[in-house]
């Protein structure tokens, strides 16, 4: 059983979800996938109010960065989820690609708090980065999907059309998916979004050096990353698992607030404890008993009550709304040198962190980019060195050097269609679609080789 999730309004949280087998299914290989993406998170935003802040897809996953402004996170996962999920069968099942069962894996959706304002930043910083990190690309822009940059928050939103697949005409043609800051990283701004964009895009700049300085291998480029098949998928094994996950985040290092850390994971040790002795006792009729402050689903599905929330709670403490933000700002006069110097602590400790961890999160990244992607290597060595034929638009292998592949041992990645003799291999990886027959060589219509 997924252990409890804590919820409440105002709680700053970053949302990531990987697809199923880790398949490349929300690589931008079709131009619909982008446009299925922004017009379901703008739905989920419309029907549940959810302040969205950023969102990024990497080839094999997403990073989403929102803040409720009621307790009903669940609810905007679950319809942002929902919708990507059946838009891209559709979309798969129209350009005659198989489709799974299930386009997200069945572990639970990952939720992290970000605390306070340094953690908020250097979380949104890893996200717009993470293409890079990933080796993809050299900048987040560079990416053939659009990029939800900070400067949007400035202008507010951006207008989304409804995709021509899988969303009904009951579904507003057009709808403005409204982008804003993080509420507690506006507020130690002093509400001056000129100075807080100017500075996320400076972090941003001083990342991208970093990754560029750890990095040991070229990035793919955007070129390539359109011809990645959405059936591809890692090189390696799943992750076991068995390393501790955690559900909020404070500071943008890892040795700053230890004291407000530990504080944090005993509250949600306690919660889960309690959430747990409450639902027994329930369970075997004692239906006085109530769940801890941020139980969600017991609440919402079966009326259970709630205790109220603790004074010195931390994770299950509401956070506040921006508009709360604002109002705040507007009749309080802060003193700028103070804003100042709050703004300053929060760029040095992200930039900081960002120079110290840099070569570990890339080292991390690059490994994932070595699994994640197979691109048209193949199509690069001709026909004669690997093993050609018109199924080569399909047969797509691994993006790497022969005394890399030799090092790390043989990986081969084929069509289905490909009638090349089959090679002995630890693990076979393979492209599907539903055509009949051979591709044609060249044919940039089909959905397996999207055009560039």
């Amino acid at each position: 059983m997924s252990a409890p999730l804590i919820v409440v309004p105002g709680a700053t949280t970053a949302i990531t979800r990987r697809t199923t087998l880790r398949k490349a299914f929300l690589a931008p290989w079709h131009p619909l996938v982008e446009d299925n993406w922004l017009y379901s998170l703008a739905d989920a935003q419309r029907e549940t109010g959810v302040e969205v802040h950023s969102s990024v897809l990497n080839i094999t996953h997403h990073h989403t960065d929102v803040t409720p402004t009621r307790d009903n996170l669940p609810e905007f996962t679950r319809r942002f989820h929902r919708d990507m999920s059946c838009s891209l069968h559709t979309l798969l099942c129209q350009e005659r690609y198989d489709v799974p069962r299930e386009l997200w894996d069945d572990r639970q959706t990952h939720y992290m708090r970000l605390v306070d304002a340094e953690a908020q930043a250097s979380r949104l910083i890893y996200d717009a980065l993470n293409p890079c990190a990933a080796g993809l690309v050299q900048r987040p822009e560079h990416m053939p999907m659009r990029t939800l940059d900070f400067g949007l928050w400035k202008t507010g939103f951006i207008e989304v059309k409804r995709p021509p697949v899988y969303f009904g005409k009951d579904r507003p043609e057009r709808l403005k998916l409204y982008l804003t800051p993080p509420p507690v990283l506006y507020r130690a701004f002093g509400g001056d979004i000129d100075a807080l964009v100017y500075q996320m895009n400076k972090l941003m700049e001083d990342g991208i050096r970093a990754i560029r300085d750890a990095r040991t291998r070229p990035v793919m480029g955007a070129k390539v990353i359109r011809r990645i098949h959405p059936w591809s998928e890692p090189r390696t094994m799943r992750e076991s698992g068995a390393g501790r996950v955690p559900t909020f985040r404070i500071g943008a290092r890892n040795m700053l607030g230890y004291a407000q850390r530990r504080d944090g994971a005993r509250e949600v040790t306690s919660f889960r404890r309690g959430h747990h002795e409450t639902r027994t006792a329930r369970r075997d009729g004692d239906l006085e008993q109530s769940y801890p402050h941020g139980t969600y689903a017991a609440r919402v599905y079966h009326g259970a009550p709630v205790d109220d929330v603790s004074h010195d709670a931390l994770v299950a403490q509401p956070g506040p709304l921006l508009e709360d933000v604002k109002a705040e700002l507007a009749r309080e006069q802060r003193d700028r040198d103070a804003v100042r110097e709050r703004t300053r602590d929060i760029v040095d400790e992200v930039r900081e962190a960002w120079r110290d961890e840099a070569a570990e999160v890339v080292a991390d990244a690059e490994l994932n980019r070595v699994e994640v992607v197979h691109v048209a290597a193949a199509r690069r060595r001709g026909p004669k060195e690997s093993g050609g034929g018109d199924g080569a638009a399909g047969g797509d292998v691994g993006d790497v050097g022969e005394d890399e592949a030799a090092d790390r041992g043989p990986a081969v990645v084929r069509h289905r269609f490909d009638r090349r003799r089959r090679e002995t291999a630890r693990r076979m990886v393979i492209l599907r679609d539903r055509r009949r027959g051979r591709p044609r060589r060249g044919d940039a219509s089909h959905g397996s080789d999207p055009p560039h």
